[in-house]
């Protein structure tokens, strides 16, 4: 470290002073020069290690703040998710849907949202997860800022107190268009405050450390200090609010006069796509504390040098003893910024610009399945097949020519574990850039999604496939029906339904068992699906009953054959647990455009040839009547 220039320049007017002063104005004046430079340097490295720790305290709390705002940022992604399925399926089935009934069979099972409702044009409540009774929505701020709308997005209300729980809650809905984009209600759920800022209990913020969400519009959507939780207050008074009109995310020291009174070092982000703003502070007393007892060792020890000037060995102890106690407090806020960095519930990795993994957190080693020693150093476009990487090379080159602070918009992608297996995750970043405002290094910010995608694969299955047999649903079989007949319509072919019921299924039902017969059944569909080619569609519509879609047939024949190999495959012995049985089937057929013209009526058509063939005796084949 460069001396300061005015020890220099006095010690050099010493120098020029005349030789005719005495040893002991020479020795005052060495002394004072002396002291001076003591209490110089004692002072600058009180401010050194005051920016040091102040430094590093900011930088954990950023990492933090990025933290909670993908954690945000990820329960708001569900929400939208939840609400749009919730959506398209009362688009589909209309006031039929049963929000009850999809909680308590595990379709919905996101435990964040304590309601979930959906809400016609006029605000009263067509379906929700729980026991409502007749409640009218009309006059709330979500229906009518939906209701105004003509923006598909998700709208965050102010804390408002339920009238369903009684509780104070956040709604969040999502507005439902007719096919002409008139208004037909809402989607809305509902989140605890509380349950917003649960975030705070995974990392050590203090006693007075401050976790918010607050709305730009002004209103804190959820705040905790310390185990202190407080929600629908205004934030225009705060400093990072005021701030956050000039800079969408900073990190600064606030004396705490707009709120408790408590002195903070506060890191906030405004949030991608959403009107909404992340806070997190600690204490500055807190996490200043050891760097404060060190200010007064200092003042204390040049007080002593001062009045033991001429003990040069002792202010060389002294100095070796500052020097020391400067290493340990650089060591210390290295340390303090490592415990905060492993702390993260998210997994958080530093990314050279050009890709080479500089150091992660153990959360984002563990997704990985890799030792956090063998990734630093790797490059971590070498971590995802050839085709992730290429995307999340251009993905990278975009964020480092933007000038933008902010958290990036969330990509789901994939990683391929060591054991070969891959990972879905949700991923943010953000660039770190030195005072040039060249970029250092990008702070990747990663969320295990795995099952957040099996549990989409399963819901869409769900959603159209029989749960017993595996087979399409009824509204899956209409759903093909429909693009079928669109595409023999095009080609002018034709186009069949079969209508198929067991016979004798109830007696061996009753016979054997609820068990079995749902094994009959199972056997049953896998003999229908041989029957058929790999575009048709077979469906089980309920009990005994199937149906199936032949597209594209060049005559009526094609129809026929398939029926007759129905028939056959189902006369044939089924083995349950030893026992053999024996069923038949009634098929029932109609094809497009020589018994109907539209799904409904050639369905109809088709399960009135069916009875007819059970009628006439079953185990045969009746087409519809021209």
């Amino acid at each position: 470290m460069t001396p300061p220039s005015t020890p220099i320049d006095a010690h050099d007017a010493v120098a020029r002073r005349p030789r005719i002063a005495t040893p002991l104005n020479l020795l005052i004046v060495l002394a004072s020069v002396f002291v001076a430079i003591v209490w110089l340097i004692t002072l600058q490295r009180i401010a050194f290690e005051r920016e040091q720790a102040l430094a590093a305290e900011m930088e954990a709390n950023s990492s933090l703040a990025i933290a909670f705002e993908q954690q945000v940022f990820r329960a708001l992604k569900a929400a939208e998710q939840v609400a749009a399925f919730v959506r398209e399926q009362y688009r589909r089935q209309g006031k039929a849907i049963d929000l009850r009934r999809w909680v308590e069979e595990g379709v919905i099972r996101e435990e964040m949202f304590t309601i979930v409702s959906v809400v016609d044009e006029q605000g009263d409540i067509v379906s929700s997860s729980q026991n409502t009774g007749p409640v009218n929505y009309a006059d709330r701020e979500f229906f009518t800022a939906q209701r105004d709308a003509r923006i598909d997005h998700l709208f965050i209300n102010q804390p408002v107190l339920g009238r369903v729980s009684g509780r104070w809650l956040i709604p969040m809905s999502l507005r439902i268009e007719r096919d002409d984009g008139s208004f037909a209600g809402v989607v809305v759920m509902a989140v605890r405050p509380e349950d917003v800022t649960r975030f705070f209990q995974q990392v050590d913020l203090g006693p007075q450390g401050l976790l918010e969400l607050a709305g730009l519009d002004g209103v804190i959507r959820a705040r905790k200090i310390g185990a202190r939780s407080e929600f629908g207050l205004g934030a225009e008074s705060l400093a990072w609010f005021q701030r956050q009109k000039l800079h969408d995310a900073d990190d600064f020291h606030d004396s705490g006069e707009g709120l408790d009174g408590v002195a903070r070092i506060v890191s906030y982000r405004t949030m991608s796509g959403y009107p909404l703003m992340i806070t997190v502070a600690t204490a500055y007393d807190e996490e200043m504390a050891t760097t404060l007892q060190r200010r007064s060792t200092y003042l204390m020890a040049a007080v002593g040098v001062t009045l033991v000037v001429m003990l040069f060995v002792g202010l060389l102890a002294l100095m070796l003893v500052r020097q020391r106690a400067a290493t340990d407090a650089l060591q210390g806020s290295e340390a303090l910024f490592r415990a905060t960095f492993h702390q993260a519930a998210m997994g958080i990795a530093h990314i050279s610009p050009e890709g080479r993994i500089l150091r992660v957190n153990e959360k984002f080693a563990r997704m990985l399945g890799r030792p956090a020693e063998a990734l630093q150093g790797a490059n971590i476009f070498d971590l995802s097949d050839a085709e992730v990487a290429a995307a999340a090379r251009s993905f990278l080159s975009e964020q480092l020519v933007s000038e933008a602070r902010a958290l990036s918009p969330e990509i789901e992608k994939t990683y391929r574990r060591e054991d070969g297996s891959l990972i879905w995750v949700c991923e943010a970043s953000s660039v770190v850039r030195n005072r040039h405002g060249h970029p250092e290094f990008l702070v990747l910010v990663t969320q295990d999604i795995t099952e957040r995608k099996h549990l989409e694969a399963r819901l869409c299955h769900d959603a159209e496939h029989d749960a017993l047999t595996g087979l399409a649903n009824r509204v899956r079989f209409h759903q093909r029906l429909d693009q079928a007949l669109e595409s023999v319509r095009d080609q002018q072919q034709l186009c069949a339904v079969l209508y198929i019921d067991l016979d004798g299924f109830k007696e061996i039902n009753d016979r054997h068992g609820h068990t079995a017969g749902d094994s009959l059944l199972q056997m049953a569909a896998r003999r229908l699906e041989g029957c058929v080619r790999s575009t048709d569609t077979v469906a089980r519509f309920g009990g005994d009953e199937f149906g199936i879609v032949l597209g594209n047939l060049h005559g009526s024949q094609d129809c026929e054959t398939v029926a007759l190999k129905v028939l056959d495959v189902l006369a044939k012995p089924f083995d349950l647990d030893g026992s053999t049985v024996r069923i038949s089937a009634s098929v029932g057929a109609a094809l497009f455009p020589l018994h109907a013209e539209g799904g409904q009526d050639l369905l109809k058509r088709a399960d009135q040839a069916m009875y007819a063939a059970k009628y006439a005796g079953k185990n045969r084949f009746h087409s519809a009547d021209g």
